[in-house]
């Protein structure tokens, strides 16, 4: 019996094309790409096909599209450290970008059960609930939800939140000082609220970061609920020595032969 290979889908050809131009620098970064009903020309597909082409060039970071405007070359993605507590002003800065943010909500509240729980909060204690679209170049790239433990963000509470990073004003207007941090990063569709926010079509690949900050004194000082735009912003991890985590009972056999 003679093998066949299974049959490429025309969308996916289509896509190893356009991913190939834009290798091959046939686009710079930040330029308007072909439009669908001009890829449905070029390549003689249906509207469709072009459409799950570059559905996946989207979800892989390397084109944009907003909305009324039309799809954009970005395949230079913002990289963020997460095993780094860094601020988004901060990561901005170091990629040359201009941060910004707007607040869509600053409340004082009693905390849900949920999130008494979680920040290993007292009865009477409050939060404050901040709701913060986080843009680079005047671009949403993030929906920040974050509650802060009231007593220790009270003295930055009337602060200007838009134009300021919330860590450098607690460090210069306060004595609390961050500790540790655990970060953990879920993918997430986007639903009505982030095609609103962040400009993207309903279902689109985002990325949710569930973040715990203590202050020094192991006191919980924020949890927040943070929605990235995958395809502008990624994270790197760094681990430790593959040796440094197992004994010679857990290394390779070809390892093993050397000891």
């Amino acid at each position: 019996m003679n093998y066949q290979p299974p049959l490429i889908p025309k969308y996916y050809q289509i896509y190893e094309d356009l991913l190939a131009m834009i290798r091959q620098g046939e686009f710079g970064e930040g330029d308007r790409f072909p439009s669908d009903t001009e890829l449905v020309k070029s390549f003689n597909v249906s509207r469709g096909t072009i459409r799950e082409a570059v559905k996946l060039l989207i979800q892989q970071g390397f084109l944009v599209r907003e909305q009324g405007k039309g799809t954009f070359i970005t395949y230079q993605k913002i990289t963020q450290d997460s095993y780094k507590l860094i601020g988004f002003t901060e990561v901005m800065s170091q990629h040359g970008i201009k941060a910004s943010a707007k607040i869509i909500e600053k409340k004082i509240i009693d905390p849900a059960p949920n999130i008494k729980q979680v920040m290993q909060l007292t009865d009477d204690e409050k939060v404050v609930r901040i709701i913060r679209l986080r843009y680079g170049d005047k671009e949403p790239l993030i929906i920040e939800r974050s509650f802060f433990r009231y007593k220790l963000f009270r003295p930055i509470y009337d602060m200007d939140l838009e134009k300021n990073s919330i860590f450098e004003l607690l460090y210069r207007h306060t004595t609390t000082r961050l500790g540790y941090a655990m970060q953990r990063i879920e993918a997430m569709a986007a639903g009505q609220s982030e095609h609103k926010l962040l400009n993207v079509d309903l279902g689109t690949p985002l990325l949710l970061m569930k973040r715990f900050i203590q202050a020094k004194d192991g006191t919980y000082f924020q949890y927040s609920e943070d929605v990235y735009r995958s395809d502008r912003i990624t994270f790197t991890t760094r681990t430790l020595p593959y040796e440094d985590q197992h004994d010679s009972h857990g290394l390779p056999l070809d390892l093993m032969k050397n000891e």
